[in-house]
């Protein structure tokens, strides 16, 4: 029978936030009917996340400990802060399958699937290689069950209910802090305080007489939905919190409480939710609060908020990073082959502009928006262009395989997205598309790729699929496969 270790930790003062997400993990697994097993590292006996969950609380980050507990049929899933890289390739060597689940690139990881569940995750620079392969980005953001596509009714016109949290142990002492500066002076305001189990300031919060306030202590998944639901704007420190809040469309205020925040704060940038960082340390942090708060008191600001975040998170990344555990090598059936639509213009344009596809492209320059319309518009008119994409079961934009007809011959150029690097797939999509376009095309009789000398992967990549060097023009080679044996 398969079993999967959660491998994570959490406490009073490391917070709760890698415990939350692996839970909504651990659920996922759980409805599989799969066996799982959290292993957590930290003062975590009593917590509500872990309540009814099959869990071992012990100090893991030794290589006994590991060498003995894991077994060789296991499959891990490893979320730490704190483990060290030689604790990750033991338990890459003792499991049949890893997967690591990373937001700043923090030690360079053994053999495994390496998962990015962010925003924004352009800054985090991950070394190549063909061992692991890499699921970025919000399509993998991991949401607890009851946040799964969850919609909300209305949004008031009037700010009356606000929501405070700032994580599972508040570990700088906001929340104090931001209850002086809001409560007294926003009487007709309710103000729902979260306390996490974690908090070692609850009674001196819960000291503050105000009839304004409501507290909530330990709230479950469920509790703290119907919390944001019913709240007008948030105050929230920048952590996982903030993808159940856009999955509930609750405006929100971000803070940055420890560094690693620091690509969600980028991403709500790059989604154009905030201007400017809120960092707890900043001299000014309460009057640029204040500023904020006073801000999103505006209905269309709200509103406006609400509308931007509505479809950022679908809620299928559990689904997904669970898919691309279990399904290990066998992943090839997950993967699809589709036509070039009008609507992949965006996606097309991402990948073609990262800079590892740039890198060896004839054309190294990044391109242009109104050059790429111009040119994604006369692909989809040419006869002479074959454009394909590589999606999954949800339609992700995953890759894109295009062939250029000059006479007998196509050119083809491949690129794929970071997240299914490194899972050896790119043949089965070459091999899949010649065979795919020589059926399309009767008239062909070869197809022709260009590689400079030192683009490793795709030198043997093309070395793979059959196709033989045929000239070294300076430094850019020459290859050709052969659809007609005969030829």
């Amino acid at each position: 029978m398969m079993r999967v270790l959660i491998f994570t930790e959490g406490g009073s003062r490391i917070g709760l936030g890698h415990i939350s997400r692996c839970s909504s993990l651990y659920d996922e697994l759980e409805a599989r009917r799969i066996e799982v097993e959290f292993i957590i590292y930290g003062d975590i006996n009593e917590n509500e996340i872990i309540q009814n969950k099959r869990s071992k609380v012990t100090n893991w980050f030794s290589k006994e400990f590991l060498n003995q507990y894991i077994k060789k049929s296991d499959y891990c899933i490893v979320d730490s802060y704190l483990a060290s890289e030689d604790l990750y390739r033991v338990i890459s060597n003792r499991a049949k399958e890893c997967l690591f689940i990373d937001d700043n690139a923090r030690v360079k990881y053994p053999k495994g699937i390496i998962v990015n569940p962010s925003l924004f995750t352009n800054a985090v620079m991950y070394p190549k290689n063909d061992h692991s392969c890499f699921l970025l980005g919000h399509k993998y953001i991991i949401l607890r069950r009851p946040f799964i596509q969850v919609k909300r009714e209305t949004l008031k016109t009037k700010v009356t209910e606000v929501l405070i949290t700032l994580g599972g142990s508040d570990i700088h002492n906001l929340t104090p802090v931001i209850l002086d500066l809001f409560v007294s002076k926003y009487p007709n305001i309710t103000f729902h305080v979260v306390l996490g189990n974690a908090f070692n300031n609850a009674i001196q919060i819960k000291k503050i007489n105000s009839k304004n306030m409501n507290f909530y202590e330990n709230a479950t998944a469920e509790e703290m939905k119907n919390i944001m639901l019913k709240s007008d704007l948030a105050i929230t420190a920048a952590g996982q919190t903030i993808y159940e809040l856009m999955a509930t469309q609750t405006p929100f205020i971000p803070i940055k409480v420890i560094d690693n925040q620091k690509n969600n704060i980028e991403g709500l940038k790059k989604l154009r939710l905030i201007e400017t960082d809120l960092y707890y340390k900043d001299p000014l942090f309460k009057d640029k609060l204040i500023v904020k708060f006073e801000k999103m008191l505006d209905f269309c600001k709200r509103k406006e908020f609400s509308s931007k975040n509505k479809n950022v998170i679908d809620g299928l990344g559990t689904k997904r990073i669970i898919d691309a555990l279990t399904q290990g090598e066998v992943m090839k059936d997950y993967f699809y082959l589709r036509d070039i639509k009008e609507e992949d213009i965006r996606e097309v344009f991402n990948l073609s502009n990262e800079d590892y596809v740039r890198q060896y492209s004839i054309n190294t320059q990044k391109i242009s928006w109104e050059e790429h319309v111009n040119w994604f518009e006369n692909i989809m008119k040419s006869k002479d262009n074959v454009f394909y994409v590589v999606t999954d079961c949800t339609n992700q934009f995953l890759g894109q395989l295009r062939y250029k007809i000059e006479n007998r011959s196509a050119i083809v150029s491949i690129s794929l997205c970071k997240s299914i690097t490194g899972k050896g797939l790119s043949n089965q999509f070459l091999i899949e598309s010649i065979k795919r376009i020589s059926n399309e095309r009767n008239e062909l009789k070869k197809v022709i790729a260009f590689v400079s000398d030192k683009n490793i992967a795709s030198k043997k990549l093309f070395e793979k699929a059959g196709f033989l060097l045929n000239e070294n023009n300076n430094g850019m080679l020459k290859y050709i496969y052969s659809i007609n044996k005969g030829e």
